[in-house]
């Protein structure tokens, strides 16, 4: 009886209208491309043909606009005459082949003809700054921006000042910006930078910080901060941005480093010995820890540390040059000492003394 009920269900199914079917064409990645050079083709014998124009518009659009298709927004234009479609399709076109002069032309030439200046004003914007035309640029900005207030008019106008290189009206909507997204993505990776340059590096830290809790192991990141913390002689906190790193071996010099630049010798040698505790026979942390030593004025210390990295490889011709030079320093210093205990001692005289004579 079961099967009896889904056969009949099967053979309604079967009976149904092809219209109402729902058939997902399977389209390989270059069946566009092929498409608008077919299209081509058929162009050079029937230029005229409206369809083939359309079509050949369509598959542009599909296709990212490539270069060719401006043949076909002419001819669509010669036949048809401009609308408001059409100015679109060249907008969209002449922007991304980055061709601003043809771009500010169309817009100027269409755009008041069917009443929309307003609604390409950003291209418009964009065209300017790419045609270095600053004047310009600067008014249409104003008038853009004099009652606008979301976060993406904002965020337009930053990147416009941002293109024409001016640092201090860039820096104005950016802070609207974070006001508005603090985790744009403008707002953390270029806001800062600006505000180092127009030196408020309190600001800019500030946002940097942000960031980084945002991100606590982008690694890149934390030790771009640190650099920037460490040109400022704010130590500390250079080496709070590395703290989570130290399991790798070259932010442990780095953080031995800013230690050693505020004369904190202990917890200098403490964080190297994380590194010899790795891996004892690490070079390359030995060598540090001898020169750490020379650098203090503990010779003997020092010398014992180089004779353990020549002993670590006897051919280690930098580690042998070193040791030799910090004995030299240590038999000079012995020298001075025995020549000092062979002079007499001074004779002093009083004061009254040395008048009288």
């Amino acid at each position: 009886m079961r099967l009896t009920i889904l056969g009949i269900v099967l053979f309604i199914l079967s009976c149904a209208p092809k219209r109402d079917r729902i058939v997902v064409p399977v389209v390989n990645s270059d069946f566009y491309s092929k498409a608008l050079i077919r299209i081509d083709d058929d162009l050079e014998d029937d230029e005229d043909n409206l369809k083939l124009v359309e079509q050949k518009l369509y598959y542009c659009d599909l296709l990212g606009w490539p270069g060719t298709c401006i043949s076909a927004l002419d001819e669509l234009k010669r036949q048809k005459g401009m609308t408001p479609l059409l100015l679109d399709q060249y907008i969209t076109y002449y922007s991304q082949h980055e061709q601003y002069q043809s771009l500010l032309d169309i817009i100027d030439r269409w755009s008041p003809q069917f009443d929309l200046e307003e609604e390409y004003r950003r291209e418009k914007i964009l065209g300017l700054v790419k045609s270095s035309r600053r004047d310009e640029t600067y008014e249409y900005l104003r008038v853009y921006m004099a009652d606008r207030n979301e976060a993406d008019d904002y965020r337009f106008a930053a990147n416009s000042y941002l293109a024409l290189n001016d640092s201090i009206m860039s820096s104005f909507y950016m802070n609207k910006l974070s006001e508005l997204v603090p985790d744009d993505q403008l707002v953390l990776n270029v806001f800062p930078y600006l505000l180092f340059d127009l030196s408020f590096e309190e600001k800019a830290f500030e946002m940097l910080e942000r960031k980084s809790m945002a991100d606590p192991t982008n690694y890149t990141f934390h030790s771009d901060l640190a650099d920037k913390y460490e040109n400022t002689g704010r130590f500390s906190s250079a080496r709070r941005k590395l703290q989570n790193f130290l399991e790798i071996d070259s932010v442990i010099y780095r953080v031995t480093d800013l230690y050693l630049k505020e004369d904190y010798w202990d917890s200098a040698h403490r964080v190297m010995n994380i590194l010899i505790d790795r891996d004892s026979l690490n070079r390359d942390a030995w060598f540090k820890k001898a020169t750490m030593y020379e650098e203090r004025g503990w010779l003997s210390y020092s010398l014992n540390y180089y004779d353990h990295v020549v002993y670590l490889n006897p051919n280690d011709s930098i580690a042998l040059e070193r040791a030799e030079l910090v004995r030299q320093k240590i038999a000079y210093l012995q020298r001075l000492k025995f020549e000092e205990n062979l002079l007499p001692p001074p004779v002093l005289k009083s004061k009254r003394l040395i008048n009288n004579e």
